[in-house]
């Protein structure tokens, strides 16, 4: 799948967002998804004295394969940059994904004009972080009750002749 840019649009970053210390603190590879993030927002038309309204922030998703494809980066280097953007706290996901073909991950944007300041977490970033809320994999089910346990060996003890 080729991941394409729309070359019209864009995004304006404001101060505080720029020198803050969450977004200081990312590498590139997190400032590379971040913008991706961005360019999968979707708005609807500006209204007359109203701001940009998004209309699709809570279902925002940018896979690994597009990571790996568009940037050149490998799937370790997008789940480093997508759980520094979790850890900082300028995104949060809605949705785990994975369950089967094309169910993907959606997250949601905490620093885009429109989200309540009371979620936007990039801004208390320094005195707390949401590392807790990075994704960890789940527990392995399959084969835990035969797996061989400390001290014992793969071999039979007994000879079957």
């Amino acid at each position: 799948m080729k991941y394409k840019i729309r070359m019209a649009s864009g995004f304006l970053y404001r101060n505080d967002l720029w020198y803050s210390k969450a977004h200081q603190s990312l590498n590139v590879s997190a400032r590379e998804l971040l913008h991706c993030f961005i360019n999968e927002l979707r708005f609807s038309k500006r209204k007359k004295n109203k701001p940009v309204q998004y209309t699709n922030n809570d279902s925002i998703s940018f896979t690994e394969i597009q990571f790996r494809e568009f940037l050149g980066y490998c799937s370790t280097t997008y789940l480093n940059a997508r759980n520094q953007l979790i850890k900082v706290g300028l995104i949060k996901q809605t949705y785990r994904g994975g369950v089967g073909y094309g169910d993907r991950a959606t997250y949601k944007l905490l620093f885009i004009p429109g989200v309540p300041t009371a979620e936007q977490r990039w801004q208390n970033y320094p005195e707390r972080n949401w590392s807790d809320d990075i994704p960890k994999l789940k527990k392995q089910l399959v084969g835990v009750k035969t797996q061989f346990k400390k001290g014992q060996s793969g071999r039979k003890t007994k000879a079957t002749l």
